[in-house]
């Protein structure tokens, strides 16, 4: 057979074809349909598809509890490429690949991950999940051996590509065998060879939903291309040579490049006009975003000059998202790192332009400021400011980023927190936050400025490179005498191996090799090496364990231990060895809850509450409102079983713990400085955290004064300032006094302090020497080194950051010291007493009995808790017969606490029966204290009792001690003394003021812009006692007199003109404004010349019934209609006119307008919740002011009047029970003409107040109520 030379040639040809047919790319598959979650498993709570994009979002109200992840359904993936459009904000995120699902019902996965994070420095790095942690971050090459040891090898990407989280990114990983190359937008972000013996070559594809901070990620454009053969090896070829590069940007220097330009390419930022620091003026809850707008114009008409250039800087406390005409401008992820944007010019329109902004807070302070700077064609600038002017909402509007958008209903108020130089901010990124403080510039890492005591100096060990390691926070030692620091943000963990050079010169420098740890941890607010691991205590996480696994000596592996979620700077801090080889001490700030009660041991504080006798005022700014005792905490923590014993509690913020050579308990706890110039301001201060402690910080106006007999004192009362460290002397080779001192570091005003202890008792009494100063030197923490050299850190809040050592160079022996210190024997007896507190043992009464009458506070305090320990029955009895007055005191005080409300009138008997005359002011404020517990815990006392009260404690005040006069008024105010009003009114016109002791121990010179505001207060000092005498009286609804009225109005108006903090003014005008609530029409028409008040007690507007249909309405069925996102659906128009419709208004007056029978309901926001004012409407019997009881009235003539009574001196008008207006008519009657008054158990309220209205018509009351007559308030979400 032959065949045709055509047909040969045809044939050869398809043959050559074949190769090339062969490894032609596989095409892309589609991996979504743009529609639904067909083919995707997850929480179905968390994703959801919109607009042809999957959507992943948690927020406040459903967060997830662990990551969690949608799962693609198309089986095992090997070698590929994947493809996706991502976007992001709040959280990181990631895509999952060769991956395994090990958790089906809560979709949890193992495995690799590509993690797109908000920080540049992790954006696209490899990270394996629930697995070995970070593998390579972003620009490294690294491979991985056989021995599973990561090595970094090369570089890759591109250091100059900008990336931002919420603008749309396309991620691409490529896997190829042991070869995974992550990119992004096309440059390479990651190349891993990975031979770990646990390296995974297939497995599952999933994306990623973090937990923590309320999230949204979006994912489209997904689409997965399966690599096998020489398309394989093709792909992954081009993938390692890819040398893409981020485009060029414009021609305008970089900020930064050289040293010469370094300062003063953004010194623009910092001129006039300056920006101004803002946040919403009722701070919302941590994690709560907040959405800012502003209109500018550019050009008014053709003839108006273009735009030649601009240029925009902004940054937020703790983050915001910026857009420019619905064009995004960039995101900040911290305040720290703040966005500079030189070619802002590209997103300015000629005529209307709108920035938007999107700006949350992690916690504690929070603030937003903003520059852009504009140049025409004509030369001139133009400079937009962040200002106070600027629009506010709180919630998301479609379409709210663009210029078109209505913002005319955006009124929530904006409050201004400082120019741009402000602290604790002052200039992110540009200069530290005291440079510039003197005249020129400043270095703040140069040894140069600072200044030790005489026989010290002090070295620059390492000045740490912002860019690549951060700005460290934390500092401790291993047993080997190597140094571990951490960042505050995400740049991580470093060892420090630090050795002297071997050199003569005096100016040698030590030798420092820098580690950076490969665990996947950073922002520690405090370390300790114990039992051959590294214990990582963070913020806002619970307690970690850092260990190597692989052998290599590095830190690789982070396992979660129990504890608290922290809230930020006032999260959790601390942790140290407890001193036993076993345990360890960890400590927390007052925004974080103790651990779950399962991980709680024990308590050696038996008992705590507010334990408040009058009426707190929360925060005038919002701060740490809602927050309840224990405020923050100490704990003994047990590695092995993982839980916590409670050993301390009641403080504000204390930043970080220690021991003595004693083997005591020490903390530097913070101030509020807002509370500057109140009378419950606390300065900062160290203090002994004895077993048993309640320090007694209350949010607001509750913090006790430290002479409360259930209290204890500070060792020293520091001032102003923030704590961020301290550490005890041991182990220094400094002279013996500083070996027995402890060490405070102040990071406000540049210090560090000597705390140089002598015994007090059982306890310590402190004074202060400044050992290190600075001007700037923001000290972060402090450990003693091996070497004997105190070491310390300088950094936080994005500020340069160094370590540093002090060193003793004078003449003393600095021989270890080892002979017991004095005051040991009372110390060894106090902690004989303390070996009872927590739990119950048979021979504690007996031991400890004898030491509640002692002198030292501090064996009474051990004493006492050791008896709260046990149980009541076996010493209750104890406590009336006791015959020493400070004992009788001290066990009334523990029995108040313990006991129950059959145990008060023995209490009440025990403490009238001792003479006050005989009493010292120290014995009689515990007895002032001791009264006010029981009427807190075991109930009001009867009239009999009341009165028996009054007359012992009446003769008494005036007293000579400020102190005692304070106890005396809040007890006897309780008790509706007659008389009181008067004697304290001539108190308070006799006011005066000193200054406070601590205001000498301060150079607030070296912090002008912080210090001088404390400088300001303290020459103009508020009388702060006189202030809690009127804070007091506010309380008393009857028995004023007009001039006592306007004596009182006067007051208030003359303690506003002196000085004090944020808080101050707002203060006083709530106090003004209560005090005006307890007063009827009359009174405040007379006082009107003076309080300032605007009186129309005529409503303005229609009044019109209630829709319904009602019904009878429980506590159950209403409540389910006031929950907060009920609420912030309310109706303001609908709740004020159902507060006059549902005669609320026949006895209340609210917003100016009303009756005068009842209190003033305008301020009730300030002290109770929706469901208690719901609780009050419905039960309105259940619990009764004893102002606004209603009394039965018995007449000479027989009649018995029943109602609220009103004392007008001669005469009475007694208000019976009624339903409308109309109806609410006094009856008067001559006082001498009435035989008996006793209090009623039935409210004046009737009880069917809401059943004529609806389920929304209830919201809308309510939410009126907790708006204070303002339609922009925060319940309404606004």
């Amino acid at each position: 057979m032959t065949t045709n030379p055509a047909i040969h040639r045809l044939l050869y040809c398809l043959f050559l074809l074949i190769p090339a047919v062969a490894s032609a790319e596989a095409p892309y598959e589609s991996m979504f349909n743009g529609d639904n979650l067909s083919g995707w498993a997850g929480n179905d709570g968390f994703w959801s598809v919109k607009d042809g994009v999957i959507v992943g979002q948690t927020t406040k109200e459903n967060p997830t509890e662990g990551n969690t992840f949608l799962v693609w359904q198309g089986g095992q993936v090997g070698d590929f490429v994947f493809k996706t459009q991502v976007r992001f904000e709040g959280n990181n995120t990631g895509v999952q690949y060769r991956s395994e699902l090990i958790d089906p019902e809560k979709f949890v996965v193992k495995g690799y991950q590509a993690d797109l994070h908000e920080s540049p420095e992790f954006f696209g790095m490899l990270y394996a999940e629930k697995w070995r942690g970070i593998v390579a971050k972003r620009f490294q090459r690294v491979v991985v051996g056989a021995d599973g040891k990561p090595n970094v090898v090369g570089q890759v990407g591109d250091r100059d590509q900008p990336l931002v989280d919420s603008q749309w990114n396309e991620l691409t990983i490529v896997a190829v065998g042991n070869r995974q190359i992550h990119q992004v937008n096309g440059i390479t972000t990651m190349d891993l060879t990975d031979d770990h013996p646990e390296a995974r070559r297939e497995g599952i594809l999933a994306l990623q939903l973090h937990a923590g901070a309320p999230m949204k990620v979006e994912f489209k454009d997904i689409r997965i291309r399966h690599l096998a053969n020489e398309d394989a090896r093709t792909t992954i070829n081009a993938a390692i040579q890819n040398q893409k590069k981020a485009p060029a940007k414009a021609t305008r220097p970089k900020v930064g490049k050289t040293k010469a330009k370094a300062e003063s390419a953004l010194d623009w930022v910092s001129e006039a006009p300056s920006a101004h620091w803002i946040w919403r003026q009722d701070q919302p809850t941590a994690n709560d975003p907040i959405y800012l707008r502003h209109q500018f114009k550019i050009g008014d008409s053709n003839e108006s000059p273009s735009v030649k250039s601009a240029r925009l800087y902004f940054t937020c406390d703790n983050g915001a998202s910026v857009w420019i005409n619905g064009k995004s401008a960039g995101r900040c992820s911290d305040w720290m790192y703040p966005v500079t944007m030189l070619d802002a010019e590209k997103l300015l329109q000629e005529g209307e332009n709108q920035i938007a902004v999107k700006a949350a807070n992690r916690g504690g302070t929070a603030a937003f400021v903003l520059k852009l700077e504009i140049e025409t064609t004509d030369g001139k600038k133009h400079q937009i400011v962040s200002t106070p002017n600027w629009k506010l909402s709180d919630r998301e509007t479609d379409g709210w980023q663009q210029s078109s958008f209505n913002d005319s209903d955006w009124n929530l108020a904006v409050i201004d927190k400082g120019k741009f130089d402000v602290g604790p901010w002052n200039k992110p990124g540009i200069t530290s936050p005291d440079a510039g403080r003197g005249k020129g510039k400043v270095d703040s890492l140069s040894v140069d400025t600072i200044k030790v005591a005489d026989g010290f100096k002090v070295e620059l060990v390492y000045r740490v490179p912002k860019s690549e390691q951060g700005s460290w926070v934390s500092l401790t030692t291993d047993d080997q005498g190597r140094f571990y620091a951490s960042d505050q943000g995400d740049a991580g963990l470093y060892r420090l191996t630090v050795t002297d050079a071997k050199q003569t010169a005096a100016d040698a420098k030590p030798n420092v090799k820098v580690e950076k740890m490969p665990v996947n941890v950073s922002g520690a607010q405090g370390m300790v090496w114990h039992d051959g691991a590294l214990y990582f205590n963070r913020a806002s996480t619970p307690l970690y364990r850092l260990t190597d696994s692989t052998g290599d000596g590095l830190l690789d592996h982070a396992d979660e231990l129990t504890g608290s979620q922290g809230g930020g700077e006032h999260g959790n801090h601390a942790v140290i060895a407890y001193g036993d080889g076993k345990h360890l001490y960890v400590d927390a700030g007052n925004h974080t809850n103790l651990p779950d009660a399962s991980q709680i041991s024990g308590s050696r504080v038996p008992t705590w509450d507010e334990d408040l006798l009058l009426p707190r005022e929360w925060d005038a700014n919002g701060h740490a409102r809602g927050r309840l005792a224990p405020g923050g905490w100490i704990t003994k923590f047990d590695p092995e079983t993982k839980t916590h014993e409670v050993v301390s509690i009641g403080y504000r913020n204390q930043y970080d713990i220690t021991l003595n050579r004693a083997g005591d308990l020490f903390t530097y706890d913070a101030d509020m400085e807002w509370d500057l110039g109140s009378p419950w301001y606390r300065p900062t201060r160290i203090n002994h955290a004895v077993s048993g402690s309640d320090y007694g910080w209350r949010s607001g106006s509750g913090k006790w004064p430290e002479y409360y007999e259930d209290s204890l004192p500070a060792v020293l009362n520091i001032g102003p300032g923030s704590p961020t460290g301290v550490v005890s002397g041991q182990g220094t080779k400094f002279p013996a006094k500083y070996q027995d001192a402890i060490f405070a570091l102040d990071w406000t005003f540049g210090t560090i302090y000597t705390i140089h202890l002598t015994p007090d008792g059982a306890g310590w009494r402190g004074q202060q020497e400044t050992i290190c100063h600075g001007s700037p030197l923001p000290v972060t923490d402090a450990i003693v080194g091996h070497d004997g050299n105190l070491y310390f850190t300088t950094g936080g809040r994005g500020t340069d950051s160094a370590l540093f050592r002090i060193i003793y160079v004078g003449d003393e022996s600095t021989q270890p010291v080892a002979g017991e210190l004095a005051g040991e024997d009372a110390r060894q007896l106090r902690r004989r007493l303390e070996k009872f507190h927590g739990h119950e043992d048979a021979s504690a009464v007996a031991a400890a009995w004898p030491h509640l009458s002692s002198s030292d506070r501090w064996l009474r305090h051990a004493a006492r808790i050791a008896i709260e320990s046990q149980p009541v029955e076996q010493w209750a009895e104890r406590v009336s017969t006791e015959p020493n007055r400070q004992a009788r005191i001290t066990a009334t005080v523990a029995l108040a606490r313990s006991g129950n409300p059959s145990h008060q009138a023995a209490l009440l008997a025990a403490l009238l029966d001792l003479d006050l005359a005989e009493l010292d002011d120290a014995q009689l404020l515990g007895l002032l204290r001791a009264y006010a517990l029981t009427f807190i815990r075991l109930g009001e006392p009867n009239a009999g009792q009341r009165e028996q009260v009054i007359a012992a404690l009446d003769a008494h005040f005036p007293h000579a001690n400020k102190d005692v006069n304070t106890e005396l008024i809040r007890v006897l105010v309780y008790l509706n003394a007659p008389g009181v009003i008067e004697k304290t009114i001539q108190l308070m016109a006799d006011a005066d003021s000193a200054p406070p002791a601590w205001a000498a121990n301060i150079d607030f010179t070296s912090n002008p812009r912080y210090g001088s505001g404390i400088q300001k207060m303290l020459a103009n000092q508020p009388p702060s006692h006189e202030i809690n005498y009127a804070f007091m009286l506010r309380n008393l609804r009857d028995g004023w007199t007009m001039d006592q009225l306007r004596s009182y109005i006067q007051f208030i108006n003359k303690a506003a003109e002196f000085s004090g903090g944020n808080s101050y003014g707002k203060f006083l005008a709530n106090l003004r404004d209560e005090v005006l609530g307890i007063l009827n029409n009359d009174q405040r028409a007379q006082l009107a010349d003076i309080s300032g008040e605007d009186f129309n007690p005529v409503p303005d507007f229609k009044i019109t019934a209630p829709q319904g249909p009602g019904k009878k309405w429980t506590q159950a069925d209403a409540s389910q209609h006031i929950g907060s996102k009920q609420l912030r659906a309310a109706d303001f128009q609908s709740g004020r006119n159902l507060f006059h419709a549902a005669q609320c208004a026949s006895c209340h007056r609210f917003d100016g307008l009303g009756g005068d029978v009842g209190p003033d309901l305008t301020t009730v926001k300030n002290k109770f919740d929706a469901n208690y004012l719901l609780e009050s409407i419905i039960q309105p019997s259940k619990v009764i002011s004893d102002q606004y009881s209603s009394k039965a009235v018995l007449l000479a003539d027989g009649r018995l009047l029943t109602g609220l009574v009103i004392d007008n001196g001669d005469t009475l008008d007694i208000y019976p029970p009624a339903k409308t207006s109309e109806e609410l008519k006094p009856i008067t009657v001559d006082a001498d003409d009435i035989e008996l008054i006793r209090e009623s158990p039935i409210s004046q309220m009737p009880q069917e107040m809401l059943d004529t209205l609806s389920g929304n018509e209830v919201r809308d009351l309510i939410a009126y109520l907790l708006s204070g007559g303002d339609p922009a308030a925060k319940v309404y979400g606004k």
